[in-house]
């Protein structure tokens, strides 16, 4: 499937006079739950790995991974944020990435850290 040319592909499959074919092998209720079920089984491994996996919240930061991370807020100039905002279009980090580095880096700085 390496030579598939998708401009072709998408262009047939968006193409309104294009039959679709015929659903095969739709589940519903209960029989769709426990055929989700087998394929999570399969694919994690075991209840544990799944309950880790399907977890509300984005994952902790470090390991092991038990409970939220701790939060760090503040405030900052209009002019800081203005450039941090440029920093962050210009870098393709996330605000959180960038701090989190920076506050890593001023630690290290500090000598409170040893460098990663």
């Amino acid at each position: 499937m390496a030579d598939t040319d998708y401009s072709t592909l998408a262009a047939r499959l968006t193409d309104q006079h294009v039959p679709l074919p015929e659903p095969q092998n739709v589940r519903t209720g209960a029989d769709a739950a426990a055929a989700g079920r087998t394929f999570l089984l399969r694919e994690y491994g075991s209840e544990e790995a799944i309950a880790r996996a399907l977890r509300p919240g984005r994952p902790r930061l470090g390991t092991p991974p038990r409970g939220e991370s701790p939060t760090v807020r503040g405030r900052i100039s209009d002019e800081d944020f203005t450039a941090f905002k440029q920093l962050e279009e210009r870098t393709g980090r996330s605000q959180s990435e960038l701090v989190r580095e920076s506050v890593h880096r001023l630690l290290m700085d500090e000598g409170m850290l040893p460098e990663r």
